[in-house]
């Protein structure tokens, strides 16, 4: 259970953070008691991805690792043991315009950030209309909650279902079963596979038992909700899908004190269930779409054109026991990732198990006009585009309420922080986070190696490297520019490593890291594990005869 935190400001430079939080979240690292949810707000509202060795809960309004009773620290690894993750979300951030050749800043502010880390900005729902009508469905619609599949529901043993229920236990196992198969929102943005030829998406039928199997939808040559790449057999195994929006400016001036942009946020969650590399992450899409409905002009509603526009996944990472986490990034894999600072850790302790490590993987940034290259959207590739890779590793480092700065203040130090500078004071010089005496100064703070103790590292208790306690990371990527009714979207592999001790498990995260590149590099089109054969034995005198290859 996390205490009360009693923060000293160890290095200067590290002030106040792009974290929004009221007074009450001050205490947000200790967890708050069991409480009674209606099933309404279960149901609808938050969701698990267990289909691995990662269990992670995520809500309709984009909050991520966060149970519907709010407590924090759902993001669990390896599954069944402690928490990695406390709460993570998307944060973004543009200049915005009335006009598309950007000479004309959209009125009141023109720097604008939307997201979520402990609080929210965003409104669940999509946006209905687009520009002058655009506007939230708002969260009163039955429509604006999470969506949820689990392909192998119907043929799981005993042991799974009890298990996942136990996993489930503020989500009643059937509700988030068959009816999220039923009224899986295609028509809304939420990913389907292609299969049966005719254009558009029908609705195939429910893989009831006995006499319908997942396997079946692939042999008869179903339209299925989820998520394939080209290679459609290759299915993920589990989904999740909502949508939100930041029209509502109440939301957004308490998270960062910026007005709306007019965005429509899609964000899915997916996950295999494999053994090996697969099996240790899971995958976060988000498609920002520009649907207008932002003030252009004293009330008038309208479009804006964005500029320079950065997305960053935050995170709060809790490797067991929080107060002793450091952090460190890997700009070749594209990575920010969290361990521990000591030989154990007590909440792993527990399984006897050494602390793993975990971070989080851009394997897919904004798209760019690039002649000759080509990028991934959707899936599939996009001739004449780059992606934008991980383009900075940020330290969004909380001081005191005090230091704390709210309004667009707020909006002002998330800008540089999501470009990978230090959130000083808006009127005060940008500059890059310190580094070590002699070593050239980039975007890439903590881009050392902790196996071997080499380079940039977390945790030496210097003025550029503080001593092993409760961290926060930020994984950025831009700028791109979204016009109007264009999309964008980006792609994040979150990925866990067990090694023997806590530094080798950095080294077994990297590796998964690679084969998460791979994959999705591939469009996951990587073939799935044989089926287990059907193993006959025979006895005879003095030897055993085993045969597998009927089935």
């Amino acid at each position: 259970m996390k205490r009360p935190m009693m923060r000293i400001l160890i290095v200067s430079i590290m002030v106040v953070a792009a974290l929004t939080r009221t007074n009450a979240q001050q205490e947000r690292k200790i967890k708050p008691p069991n409480q009674s949810v209606g099933k309404t707000s279960q149901t609808t509202l938050a969701a698990i991805l267990n289909i691995n060795n990662f269990t992670i809960w995520q809500q309709a309004h984009g909050r991520g690792a966060y149970p519907p009773n709010n407590a924090g620290d759902g993001g669990v690894y390896p599954r069944g043991t402690r928490w990695v993750i406390f709460a993570d979300g998307f944060v973004w951030a543009a200049k915005a315009y009335v006009d598309p050749a950007h000479t004309i800043a959209a009125p009141v502010q023109l720097i604008r950030v939307g997201g979520s880390t402990y609080n929210v900005g965003n409104e669940v729902g999509w946006i209905e209309g687009e520009g002058p009508n655009a506007r939230g469905i708002g969260p009163a619609d039955p429509r604006a909650r999470i969506y949820r599949i689990r392909r192998d529901w119907t043929t799981m043993s005993k042991d799974e279902l009890r298990r996942d229920a136990a996993e489930n236990n503020l989500i009643p196992l059937n509700d988030v079963t068959e009816a999220d198969w039923d009224e899986w929102p295609v028509e809304h943005g939420a990913p389907y596979i292609e299969r049966n030829g005719i254009p558009g998406y029908q609705k195939p039928p429910t893989p009831s038992p006995p006499s319908f199997t997942p396997d079946m939808l692939i042999t008869k040559s179903f339209d299925e909700p989820g998520i394939a790449g080209p290679e459609t057999d290759f299915t993920a195994d589990q989904v999740i899908w909502c949508a939100f929006n930041d029209l509502n400016r109440g939301n957004l001036i308490g998270f960062t004190g910026s007005e709306p942009i007019g965005l429509e946020l899609q964000m899915t969650l997916w996950g295999y269930k494999q053994h090996g590399a697969m099996g240790e992450m899971y995958f976060k899409r988000l498609l920002l779409i520009n649907k207008g409905g932002a003030d252009i002009s004293g009330g008038e509603k309208g479009f804006l054109w964005l500029d320079s526009m950065f997305v960053g996944m935050w995170s709060d990472p809790d490797i067991g026991y929080f107060g002793d986490d450091l952090v460190g990034c890997d700009s070749v894999l594209g990575i920010g990732y969290a361990y521990t600072g000591r030989t154990t850790d007590a909440e792993f302790d527990k399984f006897l198990l050494p602390p793993p490590a975990a971070g989080y993987a851009y394997l897919q940034g904004g798209l760019v006009p690039s002649e000759g290259d080509t990028a991934i959207f959707d899936l599939k590739p996009r001739a004449g585009y780059r992606n934008l890779p991980m383009t900075s590793f940020a330290l969004p480092v909380f001081a005191t309420q005090a230091d704390y700065p709210y309004g667009v203040e707020l909006s002002r130090r998330w800008w540089r922080v999501l470009q990978g500078y230090v959130p000083d004071p808006s009127g005060s010089p940008w500059r890059l986070f310190p580094h070590p005496p002699g070593f050239p100064i980039t975007k890439f703070p903590f881009s050392g190696n902790p196996v071997t103790g080499t380079g940039f590292i977390d945790g030496l208790g210097t003025d550029y490297s503080p001593p092993p306690g409760d961290r926060r990371l930020l994984v950025n990527t831009g700028p791109f520019q979204l016009a109007p009714l264009d999309t964008q979207e980006v792609v994040v592999a979150v990925v866990g490593g067990m090694g023997s001790d806590r530094l080798s498990s950095i080294t077994v995260m990297k590796a998964n890291v690679q084969v998460a590149h791979l994959a999705y590099q591939s469009l996951f089109t990587t073939p799935r594990a044989p089926r287990a054969p059907r193993v006959m034995a025979v006895e005879l005198d003095g030897q055993i005869i085993l045969e597998w290859g009927s089935n």
